[in-house]
């Protein structure tokens, strides 16, 4: 069951309070926005005045792959600062989002936070809080259950069968994920549908499974090649591949063709099923620093792609957040705007 807003925030409330400085604290509802629109507004009372901040509150744990969304996304978004409320943030981890200038408190104190002109805090290396007992992760077929979803919002309201095929799972995954989520408050059941009331809470899901869980199954290699170019190493896997397999484009390269903004050195190539003769027929070496990666994909409807030979949005948009590189993630934030409209 999901918890009221109140009883969410109040764990991290109680250490801004603890400041000496801090007089008041408020939290109000946001009205619906733009895409980049906060989960609440945090208001500041202190001695000196009053401050805003727009929060963003995570209920999963803090990969680098969920921090960098909130970054790549907020950075640039008006209005006040952001503030992100966090389980539990690392040293390792509040150095990045500090070096990327971005407040946040987790639930043992841990923050760094900017409030007003003058007060400036920084708390590190409190242990995390133990936390309640959730239950198995959701493994491997849940999240593909998962992108499922977030790719085509309308399969929650599909028989399960038809669900589990677009994910590439059995029946039984599918079910036992739709159950989970209702029971987490995560989906939500009217009068005749189904539907998501916070698809952002299962895209950090998602975010933090791909690059723990389903990623690391889905690899089938990276490899080396001796084209010129990568334009030419593209021009070649597509005549080479042509209809032989099912396969599309991910990370920058769909980018470029989904927007003209990025591409990067690095090609990403989705394939349904890699024969074992692949990097044969592509002219690939195994090469741990190579440019060229090689993916399966999280069920069929990653081949559901807004431009021809390129990999659904939510993909390519996962795989740039996963590079690291500060273009590609601008490129990501390109992507979720044009292409990822749930969020909005």
């Amino acid at each position: 069951m999901r918890r009221t807003l109140a009883e969410e925030t109040e764990p991290y409330l109680a250490h801004l309070r603890a400041l000496p400085f801090v007089e008041r604290l408020e939290v109000v509802l946001q009205a619906a926005g733009p895409p980049a629109r906060p989960d609440a507004i945090l208001r500041v009372k202190t001695r000196q005045g009053a401050c805003e901040f727009q929060l963003e509150i995570k209920r999963t744990n803090l990969t680098y792959e969920v921090a960098r969304e909130f970054v790549a996304r907020t950075k640039a978004a008006p209005g006040p600062p952001w503030l992100l409320l966090a389980p539990h943030v690392g040293r390792q981890m509040g150095t990045y989002l500090g070096d990327e200038g971005a407040n946040y408190v987790d639930t043992a104190g841990n923050c760094r936070i900017k409030i007003g002109d003058d007060r400036f805090v920084i708390i590190e290396g409190r242990p995390a809080m133990r936390p309640t007992s959730r239950g198995r992760g959701i493994g491997a077929p849940g999240h593909h259950v998962l992108f499922a979803i977030l790719a085509r919002p309308e399969l929650l309201n599909a028989p399960v069968r038809t669900l589990a095929e677009a994910a590439g799972v059995g029946k039984t995954a599918a079910a036992n994920l739709i159950a989970r989520l209702r029971e987490e408050g995560l989906i939500v059941t009217g009068r005749e549908t189904r539907f998501l009331p916070d698809p952002k809470i299962l895209l950090d899901r998602w975010l933090a499974g791909y690059a723990a869980v389903v990623r690391p199954r889905l690899l089938v290699g990276t490899y080396r090649t001796h084209d010129p170019t990568p334009e030419a190493l593209e021009d070649r896997v597509e005549k080479t591949l042509g209809e032989k397999v099912t396969w599309a484009w991910g990370g920058g390269v769909a980018a470029m063709r989904l927007t003209g903004y990025y591409r990067g050195l690095e090609t990403v190539l989705h394939v349904d099923k890699a024969p074992p003769e692949l990097p044969k027929l592509l002219r690939a070496l195994p090469a741990e620093e190579g440019t060229l990666t090689v993916l399966r994909v999280p069920g069929r409807v990653a081949f559901e792609g807004k431009v021809p030979r390129t990999v659904h949005p939510l993909l390519v948009y996962t795989e740039l957040l996963a590079s690291g590189d500060p273009r590609a993630r601008e490129a990501a934030q390109e992507i979720r705007d044009r292409f990822l409209q749930w969020h909005h």
